[in-house]
């Protein structure tokens, strides 16, 4: 599973759009926004009539985690690349680009018009999601650093160091009795 970079950049991007998901939340119960990131990203694809219904909430629980999950996704590929320095800097920095990218292009063209209040809770909620998605990808990278230092179990595969190849030349008999004969009829050396 570790292993797994899609599966697991698509965990981390769901997990961090889950906390961006409570942030979001919070400031519809408190009254800062009339609606929930579901009908904003439902807005887009439905007429502002249909924003309330059920199947609203379903399109847009579909399209957000679809989306979280792509960025999961490239956040990890992304710093394989880059390097993991500066997690927290590099999460925050691509929520807010997505922020401004998502709202400020594809759903501020929608029918769906809101407050500044409402406005600046999503801002606040994404730069949430990069702080998750900073936090999760750091749990991620220790996880598989730890995975990588364990030793692996005894009925596992473990290629064995190559050794130097010896050969031995075989001598035929009468080159062995030439040979033998020789070293016996050598004079010994005067010192």
């Amino acid at each position: 599973m570790l292993k797994d970079k899609i599966f697991a950049g698509a965990v981390i991007g769901v997990l961090s759009s889950m906390v961006k998901l409570m942030v979001n939340y919070l400031g519809y119960l408190f009254g800062f926004t009339k609606v929930v990131f579901w009908q904003i990203t439902a807005s887009r694809f439905l007429e502002k009539d249909d924003i309330f219904t059920p199947a609203a909430y379903l399109i847009g629980a579909v399209a957000d985690f679809t989306v979280a999950a792509s960025l999961g996704i490239a956040f990890l590929y992304v710093l394989s690349f880059i390097g993991k320095e500066n997690l927290w800097l590099r999460g925050i920095g691509l929520a807010l680009a997505t922020w401004v990218f998502l709202f400020g292009t594809l759903l501020g063209q929608t029918t769906l018009h809101q407050e500044p209040a409402g406005i600046l809770v999503t801002l606040a909620a994404h730069f949430v999601f990069g702080i998750a998605l900073a936090l999760f990808t750091g749990l991620y990278f220790k996880l598989a650093e730890k995975k990588a230092g364990e030793p692996r179990g005894i009925f596992t595969f473990t290629p064995q160091p190559a050794r130097k190849i010896r050969v031995f030349h075989l001598k035929n008999q009468q080159e062995e009795k030439k040979n033998n004969k020789e070293k016996t009829l050598k004079k010994p050396k005067k010192i």
